[in-house]
């Protein structure tokens, strides 16, 4: 199965590929717990938690406050607040395609990867072969 991880000081996110759930494993106690997603695939936006939707998050990164999902099958990057759970999309039409722009008018094919340096978000588009 296909996960992808990235952590904080106390939790580890993993992005649940083949269950379309991103997961919250408390490090101190191991307890594991889906933070988001219907664990159906699908791509519903402005909702928290268990009411958003995933179809095979692949990449995910934190910045602390927010995790930040690279979303291969849906072309978008998605943006989740921790502390609500609240589900947005950051980037990305959900149309596969190049294009640069702000926000959900840029277009990605396939991002799979994805890292953060604090400042900016660095997407690794599988089928573009372009780092973002």
């Amino acid at each position: 199965m296909r996960r992808r991880r990235d952590r904080d000081v106390a939790n580890l996110y993993e992005a649940d590929s083949y269950n379309h759930l991103i997961r919250q494993i408390v490090i101190s106690t191991r307890v594991v717990t889906t933070l988001a997603g219907t664990g159906s695939s699908g791509s519903t936006d402005n909702t928290t938690g268990t009411s958003a939707s995933f179809n095979t998050p692949t990449g995910i990164t934190t910045d602390g406050t927010n995790l930040y999902v690279a979303y291969q099958d849906s072309d978008k990057v998605r943006q989740i607040v921790i502390s609500t759970g609240v589900v947005t999309t950051l980037a990305g039409s959900g149309v596969g395609g190049k294009n640069n722009g702000p926000g959900t008018e840029a277009t990605f094919k396939q991002p799979v990867e994805i890292t953060t340096d604090g400042i900016d978000i660095y997407v690794i588009e599988k089928s573009n072969h372009l780092i973002r």
